[in-house]
């Protein structure tokens, strides 16, 4: 397997779709037009594949990630009708076209949650829907300013003290090793170019919610947001889950209002949508940490 990080000067075709399709702005281009990576944010790549799966000519190359051993090819463009087909084709989509996602679509994907199991009938969880860009756009300075705050408190023994004493395990250090190093050159961007890094430009956001105290709606609504995903797909959109934006909702009183959140809800799942921009060549594969057979 190859190593490093780099772009294949003589088979590159300098199409850019690697650099605009980086989530993390990881690769870049110099003035001369070459394609670079900018070793300086190699932390912030999260090994996701997209730059490698969009490639036609497989001249890009990430550490750790080879053609022949952790992609295959896709024979189409659309999921096609069985389990696997659409499972295996869909990735989570952070770059969108300029296009209205059409309430038709979106009440089809509502519909298909509508059908996923939840531990204690009838269903505990509410989804808002956000099909309006401007609505995101006006809510994304408090995500921002939330997240600039929350790198402020880190930087300080006793604000990260509190931080720690507040979340648990799994929440304080995703904040540490992922969240606040991304949001260090996230945050400048947003303030300086008004560049998207959270919601990505969707055109249109579902929020996943439940009353605190009704039972086992945490896990309802974990499965419903992965029912949504893979409705979306199968419905030609592109989706992800955005992990950022639920707790920004849960901790700004401004971002509850724009969003109309009922007072006795929290805000747990949110599902981003739109219609992607680029199409994948080919599909990542993916290995669980362990598998225990007893």
């Amino acid at each position: 397997m190859e190593t490093g990080f780099f772009v294949n000067k003589e088979t590159c075709q300098r199409c850019y779709t690697c650099v605009s399709i980086c989530p993390s702005k990881f690769i870049q281009t110099q003035e001369s037009g070459e394609i670079y990576f900018d070793l300086e944010k190699e932390r912030q790549c999260i090994k996701c594949g997209h730059c490698m799966a969009v490639c036609t000519v497989k001249a890009v190359q990430i550490n750790g990630l080879s053609y022949e051993s952790d992609f295959f090819e896709l024979t189409s463009n659309s999921p096609g009708n069985g389990f696997f087909d659409l499972i295996s084709s869909r990735r989570s989509i952070r770059s969108f076209i300029n296009k209205p996602v059409p309430r038709e679509l979106i009440e089809k994907i509502i519909e298909a949650v509508s059908m996923a199991p939840m531990g204690f009938p009838p269903h505990k969880v509410e989804i808002s829907v956000v099909q309006n860009r401007e609505t995101i756009e006006k809510a994304l300075p408090y995500m921002f300013g939330l997240y600039k705050d929350l790198e402020k408190g880190m930087n300080n023994v006793i604000g990260r003290t509190i931080i720690k004493h507040k979340l648990d395990s799994e929440r304080y250090y995703t904040i540490k090793n992922h969240v606040l190093p991304a949001m260090k050159y996230r945050i400048p961007l947003f303030e300086q170019k008004g560049e998207d890094s959270i919601t990505r430009g969707a055109q249109a956001m579902l929020l996943f919610h439940a009353d605190k105290e009704s039972e086992s709606h945490t896990e309802d609504l974990y499965i419903d947001v992965a029912y949504g995903l893979l409705a979306a797909h199968a419905l030609g959109l592109g989706a992800s889950a955005i992990s950022l934006v639920p707790p920004s909702i849960e901790r700004v009183k401004e971002l509850r209002k724009i969003f109309r959140i009922p007072n006795e809800n929290e805000v747990l799942g949110c599902i981003i949508l739109g219609y992607p921009k680029y199409r994948f060549k080919r599909g990542i594969k993916r290995e669980l940490k362990s598998i225990i057979w007893i």
